[in-house]
């Protein structure tokens, strides 16, 4: 099922696969303001609560926009928040082809592994963190 569906960033959950996605689009180089980012981030934090997945795939491949340091941590805060509340076993991120974008990412990660329980990953394609979280592939 589409949750959202605009020029930066598509949420999806497949609710008999107990999995949450979202898949940054290359447009997301358009943001401008830090408000915009944050309200994208906030909307995914409330749909992670309300919709309890087990598995959530942050796929960044196309993403284009970096965080400053202060909005990394505020970010991962809460992204994290919301995978908490929505009982989220694993969360996985596919790795952004823009350098800059998977540095910022990986500092994210470093964060929030600091800070949660979760079971948390990086990989370069949906299929692979699909088999690591034992998601079927069907």
């Amino acid at each position: 099922m589409i949750l959202r569906d605009d020029d930066y960033i598509t949420i999806l959950m497949d609710y008999e696969k107990s999995l949450f996605v979202t898949r940054w689009k290359s447009e997301s180089a358009n943001i401008e303001k830090e408000e915009d980012v944050k309200e994208i981030i906030h909307d995914i934090s409330i749909k992670l609560s309300e919709n309890k997945p087990k598995y959530y795939i942050a796929n960044q491949k196309y993403k284009e926009i970096a965080y400053s340091v202060d909005l990394q941590k505020w970010v991962a805060e809460e992204l994290y928040r919301g995978c908490i509340e929505g009982a989220v076993e694993y969360a996985v991120t596919v790795e952004s082809e823009n350098i800059a974008v998977s540095i910022s990412n990986d500092q994210m990660i470093d964060e929030a592994d600091t800070t949660t329980g979760l079971k948390l990953a990086t990989f370069h394609d949906e299929e692979e963190a699909m088999k690591w979280m034992k998601v079927s592939l069907e």
